[in-house]
Formats: structure tokens, sequence, C-alpha cells
């Protein structure tokens, strides 16, 4: 039966390195969007960018919530007002042509210049281990985690830079939003929808019984940040399926325990029965584990040793 789930568990390898090679984990993506006050003057209520955390790596093994200092990632913040009504006549000496302090929660994380990317854009960017310049190295004092729902708030700039971690300053924030995750879970190759592309890669990781240990990340279809391919991440994507057709069964597994003769999760008299049922010389038992052409004290020891 060793043999048996090796070969299984081999073949879910090789499936994985061939027909996903080039894929990589994605960034993950949370992601706070802006949009002007919608206060009735000009361009009220338009989106002009966002504040973003692109996880390059999860170095704690985690795909989804929020970021740790751990992980490999860049935080970007973007104002581009170059697409609001009213850009070409009103931006120029207006109260978004200036700079901007960054807030997470209460505390300071750093100040955009104005139209340091080119008029009508400006840009905040931070690299927790390489920056290309402009970015720099996350700061000391950054909050650390940041996670899910957190909240962005971005002010015209003081008169004074604050240092990081300086609490919010009095009056409302001109942009304001939590950070949410930005592409659903299940959605492994970040198109926008989590359909029968994104099957694939549950089906070649699916393991209910947990036999291959961690697997890591959606492209290995953990879709729940356990590090497991099992029922709730194919729960996940039956809820966040948005195909037009129906989502596609539960995915057999691709390993199984030692023992488990009859491939439903437990050791025990079914599996017992399968041995003594076929106790005696066999040619190419599926059941033969150690490939001696006969069913014996091997496979029944295979059996009482895993006995659920």
């Amino acid at each position: 039966m060793m043999r048996h789930v090796m070969l299984t568990a081999a073949a879910a390898i090789a499936l994985t390195t061939t027909a996903f090679a080039q894929v990589e984990n994605p960034d993950f993506q949370v992601r706070a969007k802006f949009r002007t006050p919608n206060d009735g003057s000009w361009a009220a209520g338009e989106s002009v960018g966002d504040a973003r955390f692109d996880v390059k790596s999860r170095f704690l093994q985690v795909y989804y919530g929020g970021v740790s200092r751990l992980d490999e990632y860049t935080f970007r913040v973007q104002l581009d007002f170059t697409d609001i009504s009213g850009f070409d006549t009103h931006y120029v000496g207006s109260q978004y042509q200036v700079d901007w302090d960054v807030y997470i929660n209460d505390g300071f994380v750093g100040r955009v210049m104005h139209d340091n990317e080119g008029l009508g854009i400006s840009e905040l960017k931070y690299d927790s281990r390489h920056p290309d310049p402009p970015a720099t190295l996350i700061p000391e004092g950054f909050p650390d985690p940041v996670n899910v729902f957190d909240v962005v708030r971005v002010y015209t700039a003081a008169p004074a830079l604050p240092e990081i971690g300086d609490p919010l300053p009095g009056g409302s924030p001109v942009f304001q939003n939590e950070l949410i995750e930005e592409f659903a879970r299940g959605d492994v190759n970040q198109d926008g929808h989590v359909d029968e592309d994104d099957f694939p890669f549950l089906a070649a990781s699916y393991d209910p019984w947990h036999v291959l240990g961690d697997l890591v990340g959606p492209t290995a279809g953990d879709f729940t940040a356990d590090n497991r391919c099992d029922l709730a991440d194919y729960m996940v994507f039956l809820q966040n399926w948005d195909d037009s057709h129906d989502p596609p069964a539960e995915p057999l597994p691709v390993a199984f325990r030692v023992g488990d003769l009859d491939h439903d999760g437990l050791v025990g008299f079914n599996d017992l029965n399968l041995v003594l049922a076929e106790w005696g010389p066999c040619s190419n038992c599926t059941l033969d584990a150690d490939g001696d052409g006969i069913i014996g004290f091997n496979e029944l020891n295979e059996v009482l040793a895993n006995w659920d």
C-alpha cells in the first residue's frame, strides 16, 4: 500500500509541475480604493487611486488576510487625478494639487509628494526587501501586522512632516477606506472570476485526508489559509463560483493513507475485509503493497498499524 500512496502522490506532484510549471503564486493584493469627496464640488465621487499591498511571498505561509513584516511585499499609495472630470481645467492650483499625509488606522506611515510621477499623479512606494528607486524600504515603526479591514486615511499634508507612527491629526481625511482582499478566494489566476480556469489548481492538489502535508497558497488549492487542500477549499470554490454553467464536482483525492484500501479516508473493518478476501497469491493486485505477488501478513500489518 505504501508503494500505492507514493505513486499516487508522485502523480499529483508530476501533474502540478508539468501542467502549472510556468505558474507561481501570484501577488496577493489587499487594497483600499479612494474616491473624491461626494460634496457637490467638481469631480465629486470619482475614483482617484488607492493604497495597496502586493504580497510577493508569504514567509508565514498564509495567503489571505493581512500582511506581516516577515512577508515580502510592497506598499503603494497612488493618487491619480488625470481621469477625473475637469482635470484639464480645474486640477492645477486646486485642493488636489497638494502633498498628502497617509495614515493606517491611527498611525502616520508616509507622505505622498504631489505630481512626483507626472502632472496629476502622485505616488508613495515602500518595499520590504529589495526596493527599486524611487521606492524605499518599509520604515521602522510601520504597522505590523496590517490586517484586512484596517483603515487607510489620507489628509492634506501638515506644515511639518510627522514621524512614522505619529497619531492622526485633527480634522477629517480627504480620502478614507478599508483594506480588503482584491480577488475572491479561489480566483487563482486573478482574472476577476472563479471559474473552470481555476479548478485545475484545486484538483491537482486535492488531498482531503491530508496525506501530502502542507499545501501552501492558492496555486496549491489552499483557499482557506490553513495550508491544506480539502473539502473546505472546495466549498469556498463553490461559494465564489461565478461562471454561467454549473461548477465541477468535488475532485478526486490525489493521495490516500497507508492502509486505506477502499479510499474512504479511514482505516478500519472495510479495509481488513478487503485484505482477508484477497488473501493468498495474486497477480498485479492493487492491494499488493510490497509487490511480492501475495496478499498476506505485510498487507494485514499495514491495515492494523494504521487502524482508526
